[in-house]
């Protein structure tokens, strides 16, 4: 489902990337951003993961470069889905009532987030949702988002821009 839209001046735009669900390359993060820049004026970036557990320290360095807030969340075998709950509370207590944000790019394709993209539509805000691939992507987070994307699209996009030139 994607019903696009150009961003403009006024639009306010953050991140909420579920690390553990999407992982990106080195480019893919720079042309998440770019993606973002599309959209609006970027507020705010935040990558959630267990960070002790990720082997590419290379790529959780280039988060950070990026300016993305890094929120580690331990794993833990009796509380499943720790990593979603945090993103989740986040982004509620971060845009639901914050007027002046007016779109939400989730990176993930975990279902668990549906009800949060429901709850962001309600208080007028443009949901945005980028997954690392079409076959682990929840179908109800698809359609309950207002564009959907795979980060191989997006990055095919600035690819093909950087050769138009």
């Amino acid at each position: 489902m994607n019903k696009q839209s150009s961003g403009s001046i006024d639009s306010r735009v953050v991140i909420f990337w579920d690390w553990q669900n999407s992982r990106g390359t080195e480019a893919q993060i720079q042309y998440v951003i770019g993606f973002a820049c599309l959209k609006g004026i970027i507020t705010s970036k935040k990558v959630y993961s267990d960070w002790q557990l990720e082997k590419n320290r290379k790529l959780a360095e280039k988060l950070w470069c990026e300016g993305f807030e890094s929120i580690n969340v331990p794993s833990c075998k009796q509380k499943k889905n720790r990593t979603d709950k945090k993103l989740i509370k986040d982004c509620r207590q971060q845009v639901l009532d914050q007027s002046e944000i007016n779109t939400v790019i989730l990176l993930s394709g975990d279902g668990d987030f549906t009800p949060l993209v429901r709850d962001l539509k309600a208080k007028d805000k443009r949901v945005i949702v980028i997954a690392q691939c079409q076959k682990n992507t929840s179908q109800k987070l698809r359609e309950s988002a207002d564009e959907f994307y795979l980060l191989s699209q997006i990055e095919q996009g600035f690819r093909s821009l950087q050769f138009a030139a």
